[in-house]
């Protein structure tokens, strides 16, 4: 099968869904019009890369995407794939909804379907034209597939519903830490860690605003803020106002690879997102036990229940995110072994990345089977 995979980003998540389809041993060329170069042994192995003719803002508004028609309609032409796995929907799913093609899955990435169709009106239209077009959706939670309904009336049978989960084993309670050149955990303290980009879309003001004052109450708190992004400098700026550079530690970007040391050297994980479908950080966080405190939105309500593995915190008000953490804090060891119980068996049995993706492969093969 020749599969050819649509995307705006090189996101871990991206080479994840590439590097399953390769070992499926499918002949799969990844298209990304955003950029005409690759991070350094970024693109998995037996996975074929189409360099754009030129690079397209797909952070335009859709009318404006129209230009890419013509060469994703060369591209369509040169590869003769079996099918085109879009996505986001407003972006790269409308584009292929415009080219006619069939068959086609659209992907969902969440904030594209529950934020950006209640923000933007096209954005909102573009989506509709993908949903209505495609032959068949994936995405991650309910809330996604709910909002997508209300949206454009899908078939069930053409909806495919797995979270973006993690392999199994590869992210636990027990295991090495970070090394001490890299972060020396004062005794006596409590770390919160946050691994979110630091994008409006991820609460990072909101986000800080509660730390320091869960910090004011709480001085053994500490905050490992992980990553960078576009609100940098409003992230830098706000520790030196406020003094808290002694409270909060700024390591940058992390490898994949080491993420799980600093999950199991923090006690509390937090994230203040504005949207979210199943968020992988949050996966990662439950499969290595932490006690998570996170948005209140419908997406994460599918996986954390109050006072069992975390807390629900009402959007935009950072006195309930600060109350949540202080609850984290203190909670005693019977209590954290409890959280962490519930959360990695949950994990286990809900979010196998390696047992849940053949259910997207099954639908590949059920829309090749089709004559369009």
């Amino acid at each position: 099968m020749r599969v050819l995979f649509f995307s705006d980003n090189t996101s871990d998540h991206n080479r994840r869904f590439l590097e399953k389809l390769a070992h499926a041993r499918l002949d799969v060329w990844f298209f990304n019009p955003t950029s005409n170069q690759l991070p350094e042994s970024w693109l998995p192995a037996g996975v074929q890369w189409i360099q754009p003719s030129h690079i397209v803002d797909l952070s335009a508004e859709p009318a404006a995407l129209v230009r890419l028609l013509e060469p994703f309609h060369r591209i369509l032409a040169e590869i003769r794939p079996d099918l085109v796995h879009a996505g986001p929907t407003y972006n790269c799913g409308y584009v292929t909804a415009l080219s006619g093609f069939h068959p086609w899955l659209l992907m969902s990435w969440g904030s594209d379907v529950l934020y950006e169709t209640v923000h933007s009106p096209e954005r909102l239209r573009a989506t509709a034209t993908a949903l209505k077009s495609a032959d068949a959706f994936f995405c991650d939670c309910d809330a996604v597939r709910v909002r997508a309904m209300q949206i454009a009336n899908l078939a069930g049978d053409r909806i495919v519903q797995f979270p973006w989960g993690i392999q199994k084993g590869s992210y636990s309670s027990n295991g090495p830490l970070p090394t001490l050149d890299e972060f020396t955990r004062e005794a006596e303290t409590r770390v919160v860690v946050s691994t979110r980009s630091w994008e409006p879309i991820y609460g990072i003001q909101l986000l800080l605003n509660a730390f320091r004052k869960a910090y004011l109450a709480d001085t053994r708190l500490r905050l490992v803020l992980m990553g960078g992004g576009s609100e940098a400098r409003l992230v830098r700026n706000y520790i030196e106002v406020h003094g808290l550079q002694r409270a909060v530690y700024l390591p940058g970007k992390i490898a994949r690879r080491d993420m799980p040391n600093w999950f199991r050297a923090a006690d509390i994980y937090l994230s203040c997102s504005r949207s979210d479908g199943t968020s992988v950080s949050l996966l990662e966080a439950m499969a290595t036990g932490l006690p998570v405190v996170v948005t209140d939105l419908p997406a994460n309500r599918e996986w954390v229940t109050p006072d069992e593995n975390g807390w629900l915190a009402a959007a935009q008000s950072p006195e309930d995110f600060a109350a949540k953490i202080l609850r984290a804090a203190e909670l005693n060891p019977a209590q954290r072994k409890q959280f962490s119980e519930y959360s990695q068996r949950l994990v286990e049995q809900r979010a196998d990345w390696d047992s849940n993706f053949p259910q997207l492969l099954k639908m590949y093969e059920q829309l090749t089977s089709i004559r369009f």
